[in-house]
């Protein structure tokens, strides 16, 4: 037995270590599996009037080959196709069974994720849709955003019936309005690139022009005092159920800053009024420019009556 084992030694060791490399290249060569995610689907089809929607729009997948090349495959290299010939609109369930896909040779297709895909084939459309400019930022402190013009005033779009439904607009490149503190006009382009499916008819540069306008805020005042305007020879007294008042005022922001409650004024004029209760409108006097939003309480309940009655 000893014997046997040391007969042609060298032989029988070349000849396992041959074995070996063989079963290792062989074991290398059935291949090694990797998972590529976000692989996007695509479709053969010849459908004219037909847009395909898919949910999800990228499957993973996981691919078995040498591992030399495996290794070295990028994903753009992977396509993974629905056949979609022949088809009418409608909703459709695929299973990963029936995705083909384009892969380097020698590699295979181990597994698809999700095992199934919804499809939606609905027709083109085309539709006339208003420009919605894109504004970014905020003008000079004082100042906001007035009219905004744009030339042309829309465009055609073309893309499925559902996705022209759900676009309010067309937006545009953003326009930074950011300090400025004068009208403006800018030259920008429509902007759909989160709307893929969607594409512009006769694409054309859109001039829009934007207004500036006083930027007005509002500005609660309380406790103003309440004026009685009669003449001084007037034999009647007045006298107030409520004496102060709460205003609310509007007007630019650089005025309404520095306005304070002593530049306003509100006055009940009783000067041709005889004896009696009256419920009266107040008159409010503020600076330019700012103007009352509303007084509280609306009507002031004056009463007219002799001094002499109002002394006892």
């Amino acid at each position: 037995m000893r014997n046997w084992f040391h007969h042609n030694l060298g032989i029988k060791l070349a000849s396992l270590t041959c074995a070996l490399v063989l079963f290792f290249y062989v074991l290398s060569q059935q291949g090694e599996i990797r998972t590529f995610g976000d692989v996007p689907l695509d479709f053969y089809t010849d459908l004219a009037d037909l847009v395909p929607t898919v949910s999800p729009e990228t499957v993973s997948v996981s691919l078995q080959g040498p591992r030399n090349i495996i290794l070295g495959l990028e994903r753009r290299q992977i396509k993974v196709y629905l056949d979609l010939k022949g088809k009418e609109a409608g909703q459709f369930l695929y299973p990963s069974e029936d995705f083909k896909i384009k892969c380097p040779e020698g590699v295979r297709m181990v597994k698809i994720t999700p095992r199934i895909v919804s499809v939606n084939l609905e027709p083109l459309a085309t539709k006339e849709m208003e420009i919605k400019p894109t504004i970014l930022g905020r003008p000079t402190p004082g100042y906001g955003i007035g009219k905004t013009t744009c030339d042309p005033k829309s465009l055609m779009v073309r893309g499925p019936e559902s996705r022209l439904k759900a676009l309010a607009g067309i937006p545009t490149t953003p326009i930074d309005v950011s300090d400025i503190s004068s009208n403006i006009t800018r030259v920008v382009k429509a902007n759909l690139t989160e709307e893929k499916d969607l594409k512009i008819i006769r694409e054309a540069p859109i001039q829009v022009s934007i207004d500036l306008v006083r930027e007005l805020v509002e500005k609660r005042f309380t406790d103003i005092p309440v004026k009685i305007m009669q003449p001084p020879s007037s034999l009647l007294e007045a006298r107030l159920k409520e004496k102060r008042a709460t205003l609310l005022l509007r007007g630019p922001q650089e005025s309404m800053a520095t306005l304070k409650a002593t530049n306003i004024t509100v006055a009940i004029d009783v000067s041709d009024l005889s004896r009696g209760t009256y419920k009266l409108k107040p008159e409010v006097t503020t600076p330019p420019k700012i103007e009352v939003v509303s007084v509280t309480p609306a009507l002031f309940e004056v009463t007219l009556g002799s001094k002499i009655i109002f002394q006892e």
